[in-house]
């Protein structure tokens, strides 16, 4: 069995997350104003920002899946928007918006803390066996 949520990103959204990313990681930022968003399906996901500089000049910045996926999973971070640890998180197009899917498998084996013996080595009981 598996779960799917996804997570419809509007525009401006994108623009603030992979803007802040930038910011915090100190990467360049695009001088000027951001004028457009668009997304393409290549090899992966390819966002583009159409920059108008100061002089009215025109810059695309292309980014990649990676970078933008995890802005996306850093904006919901710090939005407090809960996302499973254990997951796959994905970018997809979905009605021409960038959605995030985050696919949780229940068939996997759980996780086991630790073994019949504690840390310190002492022997621990088997409850409910």
């Amino acid at each position: 069995m598996k779960e799917l949520r996804c997570l419809v990103f509007t525009d401006q959204e994108v623009i603030k997350a992979v803007l802040d990313r930038r910011r915090r990681l100190r990467e360049p930022l695009p001088v000027g104003t951001v004028e457009s968003i668009t997304h393409r399906n290549a090899d992966g996901i390819e966002t583009v920002l159409k920059v108008i500089d100061d002089d009215g000049g025109v810059h695309d910045l292309t980014l990649p899946e990676a970078e933008v996926a995890a802005a996306m999973v850093a904006y919901c971070m710090g939005r407090r928007i809960p996302l499973p640890v254990a997951s796959d998180k994905t970018l997809n197009l979905i009605n021409g918006g960038l959605t995030l899917m985050i696919t949780m498998n229940f068939n996997k084996a759980p996780r086991l803390v630790g073994a019949l013996t504690g840390g310190d080595g002492a022997k621990r009981r088997k409850l409910g066996v």
